[in-house]
């Protein structure tokens, strides 16, 4: 710059802000460019739709008419000792469902020595525990008599579901919504030394599982 005469170096100037808008021009006319390519694309379009789907789940619902009570509460147990309770159980579900009788047993081993036969049937006017006008099923499933679907030990009743009673057992039967069914359990102590002193404790379940 020390060379240049004072001409030269406004020329100088000139000529880089000239190259400069030059360029700012070049790079704006390219947004342009791209912007118009962008904006002058089209397409014909058609649609068509399938609407008002809905969706809904089924329900398996399964009650009994306990209100909580138990059947049974039997103490200074004796040989030959019995006593028999009824339980109303209804399917309310929407689903097609297999239903399995089970329980949950605790105590310290008085199960071995507790006889149960449970029946199935039916009661006009159920009410929690009592066996008033049951009618036992005229069907013999386990060949053990009318309606009973179970005959052995408390130790023996099933404890899960998967080798839980299928209701009736006979048949495999599938209930539907609003069926209802009553149970007659019936137990007696064993004669037997050995029962002496123990406990036991039961849970009845039944469960239902959709088809």
């Amino acid at each position: 710059m020390e060379g240049r005469t004072k001409f030269e170096r406004i020329r100088s100037t000139a000529v880089a802000g000239l190259r400069r808008k030059v360029l700012a021009s070049a790079v704006t006319l390219g947004l342009i460019g791209v912007v118009a390519g962008v904006s002058t694309f089209s397409a014909f379009t058609a649609t068509t739709a399938n609407a008002g789907n809905t969706f809904a789940a089924g329900s398996v619902v399964i009650d009994d008419n306990d209100a909580n009570g138990a059947m049974f509460s039997m103490t200074a147990l004796k040989p030959g000792d019995n006593d028999t309770g009824c339980i109303t159980v209804t399917y309310t579900g929407t689903l097609a469902a297999t239903v399995k009788l089970y329980g949950t047993t605790t105590g310290t081993g008085l199960d071995p020595y507790i006889n149960l036969t449970v029946t199935r049937g039916t009661i006009a006017a159920p009410s929690f525990d009592s066996c008033a006008g049951f009618s036992a099923d005229a069907t013999n499933y386990i060949g053990a008599g009318a309606g009973v679907v179970y005959n052995g030990t408390l130790a023996g009743y099933a404890d899960n579901w998967a080798a839980g009673l299928v209701d009736a057992p006979s048949a495999t039967e599938v209930w539907s919504t609003n069926e209802v069914h009553t149970y007659r359990f019936a137990v007696s102590v064993a004669d037997n030394d050995l029962a002496q002193g123990l406990t036991a404790g039961q849970t009845f379940t039944w469960e239902a599982r959709n088809n």
